[in-house]
């Protein structure tokens, strides 16, 4: 091979030495050519670090971005410069729950589909935030059926439920008598828990009171309970371990904000390693 040669193969390693190199940056995801898309994404629960990197660079190439008002605060940074909107909770209650203001619901559906529809149809990128995981407990996966026709994409992220678990220092799947975990709303318990299974609870719809006496006719008072509040919030989480038997009683002068409810022999099993 000629001198030329030998230069030219140098060049084009020296180049991709200097591509494999240069650190990722949002920033730099921002400059890269992209195509219209839909994405709701996840920035995480608690905490603002609990925000993935894929969220960040999911944000970064949007230039319009639905969330609320405390994401909005909490993530500021990565907002700057970007067209804003608010989400429509009541659009979830209407059509999910089947209760609240359908006029109204109707009306803000409209509203949203017409700004998401009019920025993909200018080439542009739309990101709807929502805080924990919206496939496990949220309220904005309407808008996966809503804009099903433009192929929305989901950016997965750190739910209540992870958070509550690293508080608790437990596997969920590792009972001593069940290795399996139901996470309900609240709703239907005395079907579920005929399952005698591990159970989680998001308490939005009810509480702890009424929890309580659903469970009793299936699981033993002996049964450990935990209630975990603010869960993945570093400065004031907080973990009240009992029984089903004793919760209540533990619990009784507590003002509890919100909080996850975890029952199952999970909760004291230890690998006994000696």
């Amino acid at each position: 091979m000629n001198h030329s040669g030998l230069k030219s193969i140098f060049t084009m390693l020296l180049l991709a030495a200097v591509i494999m190199a240069t650190p990722f940056s949002p920033a730099r995801a921002a400059a890269i050519p992209t195509t219209p898309k839909l994405y709701l994404v996840s920035v995480g629960n608690g905490d603002p670090d609990n925000i993935t990197l894929r969220a960040i660079n999911t944000i970064s190439k949007a230039q319009v971005v639905f969330c609320s008002n405390d994401i909005r605060k909490n993530y500021a940074s990565y907002l700057s410069g970007k067209e804003l909107h608010n989400t429509a909770i009541n659009v979830h209650r209407v059509f999910m729950r089947k209760e609240g203001d359908f006029e109204k619901a109707r009306k803000d559906a409209w509203r949203i589909e017409g700004i998401v529809r009019q920025a993909v149809a200018e080439g542009k990128i739309v990101a709807v935030l929502d805080s924990g995981d919206p496939t496990i407990y949220g309220p904005n996966m309407w808008f996966i059926e809503f804009f099903e026709d433009l192929d929305p994409e989901i950016v997965p992220g750190v739910s209540c439920f992870n958070a509550a678990n690293a508080a608790l220092k437990k596997g969920v799947t590792s009972g001593e008598t069940t290795k399996s975990v139901i996470l309900t709303n609240g709703m239907d318990v005395n079907k579920l828990a005929q399952a005698k299974t591990s159970m989680v609870f998001f308490t939005m719809r009810t509480d702890l009171e009424q929890i309580v006496k659903d469970l009793k006719p299936h699981y033993p008072a002996e049964t450990p309970v935990a209630v975990v509040a603010n869960a993945g919030y570093r400065k004031s989480e907080r973990i009240i371990r009992g029984t089903l038997g004793t919760i209540l009683e533990q619990t009784k002068n507590e003002k509890l904000p919100v909080y996850l409810v975890y029952v199952g022999d999970f909760l004291t099993r230890r690998y006994n390693i000696k």
